[in-house]
């Protein structure tokens, strides 16, 4: 009986000591009021840092003057890998889909005394492989890089003398075309001299009044066609913080417009149906290409890209599965239209 006491004795000792040092911590609005100092405090350090990393950035912008040099690549991976193996309740039960984008744009600019230069680079590339069952394994046979969605390469090179600090006479080539599969077809080469507008380290406009344009064809009845007429480009860069993540966007609007009319062909939509509907394939174009990108830990972060291009020269083309039901080897669907594409994933910042 007095062994029972003794236990008893302790526990409830021990409970209180436990209740006792829990009275210790606190009410609970004295809590929240240390919490909320605590937070305050970490929010005015943060601040801190902020305004200290605008110093170190305003450094770098200095140094990059004095250099001479800017450089910057920014780099966007997606990846998605969904597979189905026999769950019955799925529409498709054995199913596969893979999926991989990457996107890289990159710029070396110098601007410095009397000359400049401006030098940029954007490849695009997306890829998708869907499998419904087995069966379209087997038939198929394809793999995820058979399977194409996105193919672009844009490379331009700016250079020039300036007269003043912001305004200069320049020169300028730019390659325009797919990388992987269909390599200047279609594609467009362009090559011209006027001047080159610099209000900024970030952003350069180039108007070219005298500008040759050649656009290479993708279609077997369009010949090959070029131009002289007028180049429009605008380059912009720029970094900046936002509550002290580092915010990256690249965009880059360039345009041909052709003296007159040209050369204009006509072109049938179906070569099998010669009184078929057709359209006039100009050369004016388009072209607007952009990249902006969010950090979220050290460099890494999410982003995306997107590109909206109008060319008169490119109508738009059947799938292959259609062209084999029409029995023709390059069919046109309708004239030319707005093309896009949209890439979402991680982004990496050099």
């Amino acid at each position: 009986m007095r062994s029972i006491l003794y236990i008893t004795f302790l526990l409830v000792f021990a409970i209180s000591g436990n209740i006792s040092g829990q009275e210790n911590i606190g009410t609970l609005e004295e809590l929240r009021a240390l919490q909320s100092d605590k937070i305050s405090k970490m929010a005015d350090l943060q601040a801190q840092i902020n305004a200290l990393q605008g110093e170190v950035d305003l450094y770098q912008d200095n140094i990059d003057v004095l250099a001479g040099w800017k450089t910057g690549v920014n780099g966007i991976l997606g990846f998605n890998l969904n597979k189905s193996y026999g769950w019955v309740a799925n529409p498709n039960p054995r199913a596969a889909t893979t999926g991989l984008n990457i996107g890289l744009t990159g710029f070396a600019n110098y601007n410095k005394d009397n000359w400049f230069l401006n030098n940029k680079g954007v490849i695009t590339e997306s890829w998708q492989d869907v499998d419904r069952s087995n069966a379209d394994i087997a038939t198929n046979n394809d793999g995820l890089f058979d399977n194409a969605l996105v193919d672009l390469f844009n490379l331009s090179a700016l250079g020039g003398y300036k007269i003043s600090e912001t305004f200069g006479i320049s020169a300028q080539a730019e390659l325009n075309t797919s990388l992987l599969k269909n390599f200047l077809s279609p594609g467009t080469l362009d090559a011209g001299l006027g001047v080159t507008w610099l209000p900024s380290r970030n952003l350069s406009v180039m108007v070219h009044p005298l500008n040759f344009h050649y656009a290479f064809s993708g279609i077997s009845r369009l010949t090959n066609q070029g131009a002289i007429g007028a180049k429009v480009r605008v380059d912009y860069y720029n970094d900046f913080r936002v509550y002290g993540k580092k915010v990256n966007w690249s965009s880059t609007l360039t345009s041909f417009i052709p003296y007159g009319k040209g050369e204009v062909q006509k072109v049938l939509f179906n070569p099998e149906e010669p009184d078929g509907a057709s359209f006039e394939a100009g050369l004016f174009e388009y072209t607007w290409l952009n990249t902006l990108s969010f950090e979220v830990w050290k460099g890494i972060g999410v982003g995306f890209a997107f590109g909206l291009r109008k060319s008169d020269f490119e109508g738009e083309k059947l799938s292959v599965d259609e062209l084999s039901a029409l029995g023709c080897e390059d069919c046109l669907s309708s004239a030319p239209k707005i093309q896009s594409y949209l890439n979402f994933g991680l982004t990496y910042n050099f």
